[in-house]
């Protein structure tokens, strides 16, 4: 039987080699990038005002050398023709006329000699919005089909290569209103091209007779026994020939290997499945689980799969996965809540935008995603399917960070896609319903094996049509039957799924830290709230500075808002209005930094605290949002530069996995504990001290806690009889003795009010705010400030110790790591804790870290600046 499988093969190799008129048949797997050394041109010629000189031509006059992937403007950029677009409004100067036509993306190349007789195929990751494609002279593909920012497209080009010289031209046409494109809603200004172009990579890939596709790994995880769990992989194979193919195909995870033979007919199209009850060995004992942060490790495996006729290697591929199992269910207080591996967590992440130019740095990335864990978030939401790779997604499987991803509500609304919309939005036809299904299959087919997705999100402000709805369900069930679905981010019914049990009613706009504990109606801390948060968070003034011109750096002026969101966002004045009149008016930009850095940190913390206290109702919240795609002034964790800002530490702090907090609502003390095990003899420390130090309360309270669940210690008592501003310092210390958690609270005797009869979507106005002007009463402190400095490996570490000598409070301390020479702020950088204050008497150590090379050469130094420090 073996000689005649043998046989039969050779005669089919035999048949090929006189089909394809071909000197030898060489079969061999590999991929080969077309990422370097374009051209790209516009279709006419163009002067420098953006006045059209010469039509229906491509003249070199305006032609430049760029790689790929990039959209056309941002090719623009890095070649010089724009300047600055992010300083000032300079991007509202870019002639738009530019791009209201064609690009002609070229580019010549060479083929190994091995591979000329694989079959080979012409891949495109993302082309936005269509093209026309041509190969060595002849078309090859037309933009009527050709279309769609999130398709993904293949298109054969065996026997239509050469050695030398293969000249590769894709014309690019730019999204039309109407079209599903690329969209930053009202986060951002409008990118002048409409960020048309190869947004994703070009590659050829070529393969033997069989080729794999799209491997996957399927998980369920034996709740009652976590070391257990039952694979099933599958792929699919495809016979490029025009005969009929016998092949081995074979897939390898961890050290199980199975196989399967598999009979082709010519040119089919065939799904290969191994599943634990027909291959034992996928029923894994001691299975490695992929787990969130705080949850345990996120570990991976290596899947790699593979066919052969024959002897011999036809294709091959390798990818990491994670066995882990999600599911989402509605809790009894009527809220979206989700497990992982069997166990409750409460989703807590923040709103991820890519660069506004889709420009992808793998470092700026990682940076990105280490910002994400120190903060002790869990999840990034991708409000779209970002990235011009997969590698996000790959650094939050490698560190433990859930994924919420699905589309955005670019096409819900007409003045953002650019047609009318109804109740469902804009995709309504079936031709658009067949694009848009099409669109997401892509994108789960190629995503759907990293274990940091743990939901696909069908939409966002609105239902999917429920014909759309039906279709995305009906295709989920052969591409990902393993994950939830959620058809909207806002509270709807759907008729096809039921409730969303999600909500998305605000704010964005500042709201008082008491807002997150007493509301009951809107954005409070109840439910999952997909997206939220106080709005703006004013970057540090060396971003500023990058930002605005000298002579619009302050007062907040027309600059400004031209950095602020768009539509109701298109200034801070709700948050300028709060800041005045809890803190005082700023006098200048450095008043106005620290100001603004503190109100950044109290108003954000809370969000996250009452999402905590109240984790066993409330599945989730997501901050809006945690980066930014441009250097702006609204809803930011840390800014496009990297900056961290007060928000980013107050989201730290409140969410430590074990935590005390302060409650804003009913003024108790709470203890969070999100570990996966309990605590036994700690001990709560709670102090309140006056505007001028004096302790007027003291208590220590003994506990134990559970796992995962939060409860309540105490309540503080008014403070009627004290300073019109008092502290409340709030820690946790082991059975030993040491400090494990702290947290620090300014507090006014005058309490905010919101104004909840006149609460408007995206924000709660406050009728009367809460007074810390008298903060400018604290004492003058000087704080003794030592550095040492460590090399670890490629990092440069800080350690910083503070010590307050004085019998007074030191304020919000802030630090910034800046070069020795240059003065320039060293970025990215992680910090362990910062803007702390210290108790009299006080001394902490922190620590800061940043990578070597991102000091150019000088030596790191700490500038230090507190609210009453000399």
């Amino acid at each position: 039987m073996q000689f005649q499988s043998n046989l039969k093969t050779i005669i089919s190799l035999l048949v090929l080699f006189l089909m394809s008129g071909c000197s030898y048949v060489q079969e061999q797997s590999a991929t080969l990038k077309l990422d370097k050394n374009w051209t790209l041109q516009p279709y006419g010629e163009w002067s420098d005002d953006g006045q059209l000189i010469k039509p229906d031509v491509y003249s070199p006059k305006n032609e430049l050398t760029c790689d790929v992937p990039t959209t056309v403007f941002a090719a623009m950029v890095k070649d010089g023709k724009f300047k600055d677009p992010f300083f000032s409004d300079n991007l509202e100067k870019v002639p738009r006329k530019w791009f209201n036509n064609k690009w002609r993306y070229s580019k010549t190349f060479d083929v190994p000699e091995n591979l000329l007789g694989s079959y080979s195929r012409l891949c495109f990751g993302g082309i936005n919005y269509s093209a026309d494609v041509f190969l060595n002279g002849k078309q090859i593909a037309s933009a009527d089909t050709l279309k769609g920012a999130f398709q993904r497209f293949e298109i054969d080009v065996t026997g239509k290569l050469k050695k030398k010289g293969n000249r590769l031209q894709v014309d690019v046409y730019p999204p039309q209103p109407g079209d599903f494109t690329i969209g930053f809603v009202d986060w951002t200004p409008k990118v002048p091209d409409k960020n048309m172009g190869l947004w994703r990579g070009v590659k050829i890939r070529f393969n033997g007779l069989v080729s794999i596709e799209h491997p996957f790994v399927q998980s369920k995880v034996n709740t009652a026994n976590e070391h257990e769990a039952a694979l099933t992989v599958e792929t699919q194979v495809v016979n490029h020939s025009k005969m009929k193919v016998e092949a081995t195909v074979e897939a390898q995870i961890g050290d199980v290997t199975v196989k399967k033979e598999v009979a082709l007919k010519p040119f089919e199209k065939k799904r290969v499945v191994w599943t634990p009850e027909e291959y034992p060995a996928l029923n894994f004992k001691d299975a490695k689980l992929w787990w969130p942060v705080t949850m345990g490790e996120p570990n991976l495996y290596t899947l790699k799969v593979s066919s052969k006729v024959g002897n011999q290697m036809s294709d091959e591929l390798s990818q990491e996965v994670g066995i882990r199992e999600v599911s989402s269910y509605i809790n009894k207080e009527g809220s979206r809540a989700y497990k992982i591996n069997g166990r409750d967590l409460q989703i807590r992440g923040g709103g991820w935008t890519d660069d506004l130019l889709l420009r992808e740095n793998k470092d700026n990335l990682k940076a990105q995603v280490e910002y994400t864990r120190l903060m002790n978030l869990n999840t990034i939401r991708l409000e779209g399917f970002w990235g011009e790779s997969d590698e996000l997604y790959k650094l939050c499987d490698e560190n433990g960070i859930l994924i919420m991803v699905g589309w955005s509500c670019e096409w819900e609304w007409e003045n953002y896609v650019g047609k009318k919309c109804d109740e469902f939005g804009g995709v309504q036809t079936p031709e658009e319903i067949r694009l848009v299904s099409n669109s997401l299959d892509a994108q789960i087919l190629w995503l759907r094996n990293h274990p940091s997705i743990f939901v696909w999100v069908l939409g966002s402000d609105m239902l999917p049509r429920p014909a759309l709805e039906k279709t995305y369900l009906k295709n989920l069930q052969v591409s990902d039957p393993t994950r939830p679905t959620l058809s909207a981010c806002s509270v709807r019914t759907s008729e096809v799924t039921g409730p969303t049990a999600v909500k998305m009613n605000g704010p964005y706009d500042y709201v008082s830290p008491n807002y997150w504990y007493i509301d009951t109606v809107n954005g409070g801390a109840f439910g999952f709230n997909t997206e939220t948060g106080p709005g703006p968070q004013i970057p540090p003034i060396e971003t500023l500075k990058k930002m605005f011109p000298a002579d619009k750096l302050w007062p907040v002026n027309e600059i400004w808002n031209y950095h602020c969101g768009r539509g109701e966002f298109h200034n801070i004045d709700t948050y300028l209005k709060a800041l005045n009149n809890r803190y005082g008016e700023a006098k200048n930009i450095e008043d106005f930094e620290m100001k603004a850095q503190m109100a950044n940190y109290e108003a954000i913390r809370p969000m996250f605290e009452a999402f905590a206290v109240n984790k066993a109702e409330a599945g989730g919240v997501i901050q809006w949002m945690l980066n930014a795609p441009w250097p702006k002034l609204y809803w930011q964790l840390y800014d496009y530069y990297l900056t961290p800002n007060g928000a980013f530490f107050g989201t730290q702090n409140a969410l430590k996995p074990l935590n005390i907090i302060y409650n804003y609502g009913n003024h108790g003390i709470y203890i969070s504990n999100d570990y996966r095990h309990g605590f036994k003899d700690l001990t709560a420390e709670v102090r309140v001290l006056d505007l001028h130090s004096k302790v007027v309360l003291d208590k220590k309270v003994p506990f134990s806690v559970d796992e995962y669940t939060s409860k309540e210690l105490l309540s503080l008592p008014e403070m009627e009889g004290t300073t019109p501003v008092y502290f409340a310092d709030l820690r946790i210390v082991s059975p030993e003795g040491k400090e494990i958690a702290r947290s620090f609270y300014w507090l006014s005797q005058k309490k905010d009010v919101p104004d909840f009869e006149n609460t408007k979507w995206y924000v709660t106005p406050i009728k009367k705010y809460a007074d810390f002007t008298a903060l400018t009463e604290l004492p003058k402190v000087k704080v003794e400030k030592t550095e040492t400095i460590e090399q670890h490996g490629d990092q440069t570490w800080v350690k910083v110790t503070l010590k307050n000598p004085s019998d007074k409070l030191a304020f919000f301390i802030g630090l910034k790591a800046k070069t020795s020479e240059s003065h320039e702020m060293v970025l990215p950088v992680f910090w362990s804790d910062n803007y702390i204050s210290l108790l009299p008497g006080e001394e902490r150590e922190l620590t800061v870290k940043m990578n070597t090379k991102d000091l150019n050469g000088e030596q790191p130094v700490i500038e230090m600046k507190g609210y009453n420090t000399l």
